[in-house]
C-alpha cells in the first residue's frame, strides 16, 4: 500500500471534502432524485445535487494502481432501499471516479457472522465492508482483518470539523481502521402532552425539554404514572444488542466508563452497580411496565409513538415519524444525567458509529480504490445526505448549523448538541464482552440473579478473556 502515500489526501483537502451554502446552495443540494429513484446510484450521480457537489478525488490517485480497477464490492448494512446517503456517495463516488460500485446488501444481523466467516477463509471480496464500531471493530482489527487507511487523516487538522467521536473510535492501535460510514446516536424523545396530563410540575416539564433534567426528574415523572397504563420510560431487556446498548447509556449517565486510564477493562464498579440497580429497581417499583423484560429493538419507539412512553431513549432517526404522530405534543431533548447519588453524574449519551472497513486480503488496486471512495464518504456533502435525506446522524459539525439556517431537517440544533455529548468506547473482545453483559444484565431484570452478582460474572468474564 505504498501507492496511498502518492495520493494527495491532505492536499487542498478544504477545498474537496468541505463547502459552505454559498459554494453549494440549498437549491442544488434539494436537487435529488425521485422518491422511488433514491437507490439508484445512476440516478444519484445524474441529479444536480451529485453534479453540483464541490467533491473531488484527491489529487495523483489516477496515477496509482486504483486507475485500473472497474468495479469495487462494497457490503452494505440492509437494504439500500432506505440508506439514500449511502446511495449518493456511490453516485459521487462513480461519476467523479469511473468506478463501478457493486453493493452486497446484508441485513446487519446476519453481516457480522458472514464478515467474521469471509474474513477467516482469507476472501478477497468485498473489497469493503460496514462494520459496527462498538462490537466487531477490536476484534477484525486485532486479527489483521482490515487495511490501515491512516492517509485518510495525514494532517491532525482534518480530524476538525469532524464529530468527535469519529478520532476516538476509528483509531485503535495506533492505526486508522477505516473511514466513516454513518452515525447513528441517542436522543430523548418526549412527548410533553402525556407528561402535563399526569400533572407533572411545570417547572420539571421545563427542566426536561430544556435539556437541564437528572434521573431525580425521571423518577418524578415515573411516580406520576403509577396506576395508569402507560409509562415515563422503559428500556430493552431482552435482546443481545440492545440491552446492552440501554446499560451502556444509563452507564454512562451515572458516570461510568468501560475502559480505565490504564487499559483495563471494567463494570462492576460504583456506576455499573448503581445503574443495574436502578434499571432493576424501577421495574420492582412498576414504574417501567413488566414487559421490558421481553422488549428488543423496536419497542420502544412503537410505544412511544402509541402512546404507552412519555419518554424513550432512542436514535434521533424516530424524529420524523414523532412529529407526524404526535405534532405539538412532541420535542426531542437532551439524555439526561444521573441522579443526585449518582457517583458521577453526566448528560453522555450513547454513540453508535459505523465504520467501512477495507479488507486486507483485497488486491491492491481495489483498496486503493477503496480508500478514495472513503474520502468521497467523510466529505460534508455526504454527511448533508445522511442527516438530511437519510435522518442519521451527521459526522460533520457544521452539517447542524446549515441545516438550522435552511430549516432542512427536523430539530438540527438538539440533534446537533447531543451529538457532540455522544460517547462510545472500543476495547479489546468487544463483541464477546458485550454479549456476555447483555445475558447477565438479561438476568438481573428477570429477577435470576442479583445485579451486584450480574456485574461480578461480568467482570470475572472479562478478567479471564483479556487476561488482566
Amino acid at each position: 500500500m505504498e501507492q496511498a502515500q502518492s495520493i494527495a489526501f491532505a492536499d487542498n483537502w478544504q477545498d474537496r471534502r468541505l463547502t459552505d451554502l454559498d459554494e453549494w446552495p440549498l437549491e442544488k443540494r434539494q436537487a435529488i432524485p425521485a422518491e422511488g429513484e433514491r437507490a439508484d446510484s445512476s440516478a444519484w450521480a445524474e441529479s444536480e445535487a451529485v453534479q453540483s457537489a464541490p467533491w473531488q478525488p484527491p489529487e495523483g490517485w489516477d496515477d496509482t494502481a486504483a486507475a485500473d480497477v472497474d468495479e469495487i464490492q462494497l457490503l452494505n448494512f440492509g437494504s439500500l432501499e432506505f440508506d439514500p446517503g449511502t446511495v449518493a456517495a456511490h453516485g459521487m463516488f462513480e461519476d467523479r471516479t469511473g468506478i463501478t460500485i457493486n453493493p452486497l446488501e446484508i441485513t446487519v444481523d446476519q453481516a457480522i457472522p458472514k464478515e467474521t466467516a469471509f474474513l477467516q477463509a482469507g476472501e478477497s471480496t468485498p473489497q469493503g465492508f460496514q462494520v459496527v464500531v462498538a462490537d466487531s471493530m477490536s476484534s477484525f482489527a486485532e486479527a489483521g482483518h482490515l487495511q490501515a487507511v491512516d492517509p485518510l487523516f495525514g494532517d491532525e487538522s482534518m480530524w476538525d470539523p469532524i464529530q468527535p467521536v469519529g478520532k476516538q473510535t476509528l483509531n485503535y492501535n495506533d492505526q486508522l481502521q477505516g473511514g466513516p460510514a454513518y452515525l447513528e446516536g441517542d436522543l430523548v424523545h418526549v412527548n410533553v402532552g402525556l407528561l402535563e396530563d399526569q400533572g407533572i410540575d411545570q417547572s420539571v416539564i421545563d427542566s426536561i425539554v430544556n435539556g437541564e433534567w437528572s434521573w431525580d426528574d425521571l423518577e418524578t415523572c415515573m411516580q406520576a404514572f403509577e396506576g395508569t397504563d402507560a409509562y415515563a420510560w422503559a428500556y430493552r431487556g431482552a435482546s443481545r444488542t440492545y440491552t446492552t446498548r440501554d446499560f451502556s447509556k444509563h452507564y454512562y449517565q451515572a458516570g461510568g466508563e468501560f475502559v480505565n486510564d490504564d487499559g483495563t477493562v471494567t463494570v462492576n464498579d460504583e456506576a455499573g452497580y448503581y445503574t443495574l440497580n436502578k434499571m432493576v429497581g424501577w421495574l420492582d417499583n412498576g414504574w417501567v411496565p413488566e414487559s421490558v423484560v421481553n422488549f428488543g429493538q423496536g419497542d420502544l419507539a412503537d410505544g412511544f409513538v402509541s402512546g404507552q412512553f412519555a419518554m424513550v431513549p432512542v436514535y434521533g432517526d424516530l424524529t420524523g415519524q414523532a412529529q407526524s404522530e404526535l405534532g405539538d405534543d412532541y420535542t426531542p431533548t437532551l439524555t439526561p444525567q444521573g441522579g443526585s447519588d449518582a457517583p458521577n453524574p453526566t448528560r453522555a449519551g450513547l454513540a453508535s458509529p459505523n465504520v467501512m472497513g477495507i479488507n486486507a486480503n483485497a488486491p491492491d488496486a481495489a483498496k486503493l480504490a477503496a480508500m478514495v471512495y472513503l474520502d468521497a464518504r467523510i466529505s460534508q456533502m455526504t454527511a448533508w445526505w445522511e442527516f438530511v435525506v437519510e435522518g442519521n446522524q451527521s459526522w460533520h459539525t457544521a452539517v447542524y448549523d446549515e441545516a438550522a439556517e435552511t430549516d432542512a431537517a427536523l430539530y438540527p440544533e438538539i440533534r446537533g448538541e447531543q451529538a457532540s455529548r455522544n460517547k462510545t468506547e472500543i476495547f479489546p473482545q468487544q463483541r464477546s464482552i458485550k454479549q456476555n453483559l447483555s445475558q447477565e444484565c438479561q438476568q438481573a431484570i428477570s429477577g435470576s440473579k442479583s445485579p451486584k452478582k450480574a456485574l461480578n460474572s461480568v467482570q470475572e468474564f472479562i478478567d479471564t478473556v483479556l487476561d488482566q
